[in-house]
């Protein structure tokens, strides 16, 4: 029997797993090396057809997308047998990962870095020619190069507890290292 409602599912996955912390690569998230992209050569759209694995435009392929597409074609079946349907029954897939790129903001947790929103849309049409959609919208905004420094209390309550317990064990002062100190 086809089952056709699950594709609803399947392209809800599909388009949050892209944006996911979990879709990493090199770096920095796919996410992250998308939208470093786009500001760079001004180009707000991502096309991917997961079915052939043909996306675009051009300048937004570097190495790490082109991995992450590829692992999206090659997961696209396995999804779908996963909610017990059938590639069979789909004809097409595509997903559009869009940034408005006129508008940035600070991010709330990383200041120093500034966040975009997206829109994630993921079609998938089944033999009968019905879509199946599902859009995701969020911020998003690329790793910096080096990690960022977050300013810590000298003497936090877990740094209290450690000297605390060096002294029981050792009997001496815990050493502080200059990392740690700074």
């Amino acid at each position: 029997m086809a089952r056709y409602k699950v594709l609803k599912s399947v392209a809800h996955s599909i388009g949050h797993s892209f944006a996911s912390t979990l879709n990493y690569d090199t770096d920095d998230y796919v996410m992250g090396h998308l939208l470093r992209r786009a500001r760079e050569v001004r180009e707000p759209t991502l096309f991917v057809d997961l079915l052939t694995g043909a996306a675009g435009p051009a300048a937004l392929m570097t190495a790490p997308l082109q991995r992450a597409v590829a692992r999206y074609v090659a997961w696209l079946p396995d999804l779908v047998g996963r909610h017990f349907s059938d590639m069979i029954y789909v004809s097409g897939a595509r997903m559009t990962v869009q940034f408005d790129l006129a508008v940035e903001r600070p991010n709330r947790y990383a200041p120093a870095c500034l966040e975009s929103p997206f829109i994630i849309r993921v079609e998938i049409e089944d033999d009968r020619g019905k879509l199946w959609v599902a859009e995701q919208k969020d911020w998003w905004f690329p790793e910096p190069p080096q990690p960022l420094r977050i300013p810590l209390r000298r003497r936090t309550l877990l740094g209290r507890v450690r000297e605390w317990i060096h002294r029981l064990r050792f009997g001496t002062p815990l050493q502080r290292s200059q990392s740690a100190a700074a």
